[in-house]
């Protein structure tokens, strides 16, 4: 065993060369792994410490409970902490920022997250604490005792289980200012600003009849579980909107489990391993083959195999060892400077014991494969015919018709040059398989990164916009939409803006179709939490200029459009388009209905939010249905993604059922889409005003493209290092061809063939392991290019209708790119292989293996 060991090392301290180029290609791959999963764990943990500060540690926020529910839940033996507050309803400014206010309760500011910046709780009736985003948006100073007007919005189900609304003025006394980290709002679009009061039992707010509980609780699960949170809203019959788990803590929490286990990911670090798999092993044959004579006089003076074997194992171990401890130091390194160059300061790192265990054990299964074909090989090796060995590929390749061609039109080097790469085939289709796993990543990932085109038709928020490319609207979940609007002077002002091509405004709002449990459809039914025969369901309604109805023509799949020329004056009702499809989550389709039948000329009865001198009031209306929209219609146009029910009227008659005037929401059609000037205008129009806010394909397109660049980035650096194995491997291929044809190569010398020629044929050799590697690359990865799109475009035209929504056709700029740098590459390996070659003279390369 001694024996075996010093004969290893002494072997690997002679072929140094060989030695680096294991130990480097395990270097590599340990530290690419190892990077791989420590960069993104690093970023996971600053992100959940980051989503504890902005929102907080609670695993569900809960509203609109009763009284029973409420303190049931505080018996249950599965929640350990509860921190309830009584919620009066919504405080709305003229402007209709909407602040959710509750009774104040110092144990839930804490565990909501809430810091008092200024100020103290409120003490007596009508004084009131507000959080500061709301004082923003409603352009208000943080100045305490002034005097604020609302209108106290509640909505609240009577005993007969039918939706009903209050409403009522009320001035509050600022008291006290608390504030959320400004990344809060940023991170979660869900947000929704509060207020606190005192709560006593002769409160004249909102009557006590109204009165509802809310809060935040904790399972005794170590992080909020969806599981949990299903079974309490199954058990108190809840609506999954009142049960929220706290989704901006809990995405972080999954986001890296997910993340680690995609395709993408696993691709990124599988394919350097496996190259440094081919090259590990083509090393370890060049080594044996070099090895051949030592091994024939070492079993001749009387080692046995087993000890041939401990010899290679434990050449196997070194390499391993040394390439782990190297790869793991280059990977915290490269690590260090990762996360310090994303993040912009000094940050420390986080390595988790599957960051080390990974690449450990992909490695040392890697080596251990290639050791034990490389000992098995060996083993077999009789002592005659190692020590009778001088060139394993001495026998005579036969000549092929192709033979001629190659020599015609590439000479004699050429000709040489492909009968060189045929002498040992296995090594040659490994080489080629290495380099073609790189280059089928670069060229699949890259020419999807760089297909700007996909943008428009392949991402679902840029589908449901239709041609609009800005949307301005008010954050649902902090502002009225019976008060929020945009006026004609507003509108006006848009208009005037340069790059504006269309300004569109309408009129939207919530509403409640009037219908029956066997009416729906059971996949309505699965949203609607039915709880008796007669139903209220969820719909909204549209208030619509001319020049848009108009474009809505090409959707109707029955009866006709609500334009005037086709509209019945006589008629008591008016007449309505109606989309009675909607996106189905669970189906992932938007072919499903809420409504089993309903034809032209149907009567829709609704209950809709009606303005009476200031004051809401729930109606019930009704129209005629004049053409009903088809499928598609759901996710383009800016159609029915927000509502399972849609009625679209006329502005006139909108006006006329609600009394609501001004407009809500403003889509913009634009001359030049991707011009930044006017997405930095309007959004300097929309900032601090009451919760407006933006949606347009620019944001869309360019969140798309920082992701992409970010998964390039990714993607190159796979790319990178899985070629710098490659070239190791092609290196050593063709610098161990060198040794073996010394003699041959020297003979060619001696015959008049020059230094120059042996080199263009040395290098033509090289350019064939590029070329055929491109070859098998591009094949690859357009197939697999066409398999992505044709299965993208299948779901697609399945869920939303969308033909041929991903476009796709042969990358041929990465293609030539690939090409380009492997030919490069693989001439640069060409150039450091045959220093020796061209320093070794004649006399001294006609007696090598003699």
């Amino acid at each position: 065993m001694k024996v075996s060991i010093k004969l290893a090392v002494a072997y690997l301290i002679s072929q140094k060369g060989k030695s680096l180029a294991l130990i480097t290609s395990i270097s590599l791959a340990v530290m690419l792994i190892f990077t791989l999963n420590v960069i993104p764990e690093t970023q996971s943990k600053i992100n959940i410490d980051k989503a504890y500060k902005n929102f907080s540690d609670y695993h569900v926020e809960y509203s609109n409970l009763s009284d029973d529910v409420s303190n049931n839940l505080k018996n249950e033996k599965e929640i350990k902490e509860i921190y309830d507050v009584i919620n009066f309803g919504n405080i709305v400014d003229k402007n209709g920022v909407s602040i959710n206010l509750n009774s104040y309760n110092k144990d839930f500011l804490d565990a909501y997250g809430y810091k008092m910046i200024k100020g103290s709780f409120p003490k007596n009736d009508h004084e009131i604490v507000i959080e500061e985003k709301a004082l923003r948006e409603m352009n208000l100073s943080n100045e305490l005792n002034q005097e604020i007007n609302f209108n106290v919005v509640k909505k609240y189900v009577d005993k007969n289980n039918e939706n009903q609304i209050y409403t009522k003025p009320n001035k509050f006394k600022l008291v006290g200012i608390i504030q959320k980290p400004e990344d809060y709002y940023k991170d979660n679009e869900f947000f929704s600003v509060k207020g606190f009061t005192k709560f006593s039992t002769s409160q004249e707010i909102t009557p006590n009849e109204f009165l509802s509980h809310s809060g935040v609780l904790k399972f005794n699960t170590e992080n909020p579980s969806m599981t949990m949170a299903n079974k309490f809203i199954g058990k108190y019959r809840l609506n999954i909107r009142d049960f929220e788990l706290n989704v901006g803590l809990s995405n972080v929490l999954n986001e890296y489990q997910e993340k680690k286990l995609t395709k993408f990911s696993i691709t990124n670090k599988l394919i350097p391993m496996i190259s440094a798999g081919l090259v590990i092993y083509n090393i370890f044959n060049i080594i044996l083959i070099d090895k051949i004579n030592q091994i024939g006089v070492l079993r001749a003076i009387g080692m046995e195999k087993k000890n041939i074997k401990y010899m290679m194992i434990v050449q196997s171990l070194i390499v391993l060892i040394i390439g782990l401890v190297i790869g793991f130091g280059l990977g915290y390194v490269v690590s260090l400077i990762g996360i310090n160059s994303i993040y912009g300061q000094n940050k420390s790192i986080y390595v988790s014991k599957e960051s080390i265990i990974e690449p450990l054990i992909l490695a040392t299964i890697v080596v251990f494969i290639c050791s034990i074909l490389s000992t098995h090989k060996a083993s077999k090796i009789s002592p005659v015919e190692a020590i009778k060995t001088t060139n394993r590929y001495s026998k005579k390749q036969k000549d092929r018709c192709y033979h001629k061609l190659i020599k015609k039109v590439f000479g004699l080097t050429g000709e040489v040059a492909f009968r060189n790469i045929l002498r040992d085939k296995s090594k040659t289709i490994l080489s080629i398989l290495s380099i073609s796993l790189a280059g089928s990543l670069f060229i699949s990932k890259m020419a999807f990164y760089n297909d700007d085109e996909n943008l428009d038709n392949s991402s679902l928020p840029i589908i449901s916009m239709g041609d609009t490319d800005v949307i301005l609207k008010h954050n649902s979940n902090n502002s009225n939409e019976f008060y929020a609007n945009y006026n004609k002077g507003y509108i006006d002002n848009i208009s005037k803006m340069d790059n504006i091509r269309e300004v569109i405004p309408s009129i939207n709002t919530s509403a409640y179709l009037k219908t029956n449990i066997n009416s729906i459809t059971d996949d309505a039914k699965s949203l609607t939490s039915p709880k008796q025969d007669n139903l209220e369901v969820n719909m909204g309604i549209k208030g619509c200029n001319k020049d848009f109805i108009k474009r809505l023509g090409k959707y109707i799949e029955s009866g006709s459009n609500i334009n005037d020329e086709y509209i019945d004056k006589n008629d008591s009702y008016p007449s309505a388009l109606i989309s009675n499809h909607f996106y189905s989550s669970d189906q992932h389709s938007n072919d499903t209905r809420v409504l089993k039948k309903i034809k032209v000329g149907d009567i829709v009865q609704f209950k809709v939010c009606v303005n009476e001198n200031g004051s809401l009031k729930y109606k019930d209306q009704k129209v005629r249905v004049g053409g009903l929209l088809n499928k598609d219609y759901v996710v383009t146009q800016d159609g029915g993604m927000d509502s399972l029910f849609q009625v679209i009227l006329n502005e006139k008659d909108f006006k006329s059922i609600t009394n609501i005037e001004n407009y809500n929401k403003v889509s913009i059609k634009l001359n030049n889409k991707g011009n930044k000037k006017i997405h930095k205008d309007l959004e300097k129009v929309v900032k601090n005003s009451s919760f407006k806010e933006i949606e347009s394909k620019y944001k869309y397109e360019k969140s798309y493209i920082e992701q992409s660049q970010q998964n390039k980035k990714e993607v190159l650096v796979s790319v990178i290092l899985t070629l710098i194995i490659s070239v190791i491997n092609i290196i050593c291929i063709i610098k161990a061809n060198i040794m073996i044809r010394i003699k041959e190569l020297s003979t060619l010398r001696a015959i008049g063939m020059s230094i120059r020629d042996i080199k263009k044929m040395i290098t033509k050799e090289s350019i064939i392991y590029a070329i055929f590697s491109t070859i098998l690359s591009a094949i690859s990865a357009t197939l697999s290019n066409f398999k992505f799109a044709y299965m993208i475009n299948k779901a697609k035209a399945e869920v939303i209708g969308a033909e041929n929504s991903l476009s796709y056709s042969i990358p041929i700029n990465e293609i030539l790119q690939f090409a380009i740098v492997t030919i490069i590459i693989c001439i640069l390996a060409t150039y450091l292989s045959t220093n020796k070659l061209v320093k070794l003279s004649i006399v001294e390369g006609l007696k090598i293996n003699d």
